[in-house]
C-alpha cells in the first residue's frame, strides 16, 4: 500500500477511535511500534491535534470540535450523493508535498485574496460571486486551486491556470468552519469515515469540490468523489 493511502487510512482511524496507544495502532496496521510512532509524528506535523497522556490509561489522544464528533457519531445524519455536470474552473493554484502541511496552510488564504483581486480578469464566469477550491491529496503532492466557474475556457489570465472536472458522482456535505486547510481536511476525513460507514467508496485519485460564497467564509458546500461503479 502507498505511504500516502496508508497515511491517509491512519488518519481517518485516528479521528474515529479518539483515544489510543501506539501498541494497539502498530498491531492493526502491522508495522512495528517504532514506525506508527514515526507515523503519528507524521501526522501531528500535518496539523492532527494529537496529545499524550501519562499513566495506567494512557496513550493518545485527538482534540476536536464536538460538531464533527456529533456529526459523525449521529447515525441520522447521512451523506447524500449527487451527479455534478461538467465543471470548468479558471484561478490560481499551489502544489507542494503532502506533508508540507504548514507550507501550504499559510500559501491557501494568499490564493483567494489573490483571486479575489483579480477576479475581473477572469471571462465567462458561471455566477457572480461563487467560488470553488478544488483538492487533490495523492501521490503524496497536496493540489489546491481557487477559482471561479466559468461557461468557457478562452482565455486564462497570465499566473493562472484552468482545468475541467468531468461529470462524476460525489458524496456531499456541509462544512461548518473556516476555509483553511486545517479545517478542511479535519471534516473532509470524518468525512470519509461516515462514507465507510454507508458502503461508499471515495476516489482517491480525483478532484474534491469546495464551494462557498466568500461573504459567508465559515460555509461551503463540499463534494468528495465516489469510485465509479
Amino acid at each position: 500500500m502507498p505511504k500516502t493511502q496508508r497515511m491517509i487510512e491512519l488518519m481517518m482511524r485516528v479521528y474515529e477511535k479518539q483515544h489510543f496507544t501506539v501498541e494497539e495502532l502498530a498491531t492493526e496496521f502491522e508495522v512495528s511500534y517504532r514506525t506508527m510512532l514515526r507515523y503519528l509524528q507524521e501526522l501531528s506535523g500535518l496539523g492532527v491535534p494529537l496529545y499524550s497522556e501519562v499513566g495506567k490509561n494512557g496513550g493518545y489522544s485527538i482534540l476536536n470540535s464536538k460538531t464533527k464528533q456529533s456529526f459523525l457519531r449521529d447515525p441520522s445524519k447521512t451523506i447524500n450523493r449527487v451527479v455534478k455536470p461538467i465543471v470548468r474552473i479558471v484561478g490560481v493554484e499551489v502544489k507542494a508535498p503532502f506533508t508540507a502541511f504548514y507550507m501550504t496552510k499559510a500559501i491557501r488564504p494568499r490564493l483567494w485574496q489573490e483571486l479575489q483581486a483579480r477576479k475581473n480578469e477572469i471571462g465567462y464566469q458561471a455566477k457572480k460571486d461563487m467560488f470553488i477550491g478544488i483538492t487533490l491529496r495523492q501521490n503524496r503532492t497536496y493540489h489546491y486551486i481557487a477559482g471561479i466557474e466559468v461557461t468557457n475556457i478562452r482565455h486564462v489570465p497570465d499566473g493562472m491556470v484552468s482545468m475541467t472536472i468531468p461529470t462524476r458522482e460525489y458524496s456531499v456535505y456541509n462544512h461548518s468552519g473556516f476555509n483553511e486547510r486545517e479545517e478542511t481536511d479535519q471534516t473532509y476525513f470524518f468525512v470519509l469515515e461516515k462514507m465507510k460507514k454507508q458502503g461508499l467508496s471515495h476516489d482517491p485519485d480525483a478532484y474534491s469540490l469546495e464551494i462557498f460564497n466568500p461573504v459567508e467564509e465559515n460555509e461551503a458546500t463540499i463534494y468528495v468523489p465516489l469510485k465509479e461503479s
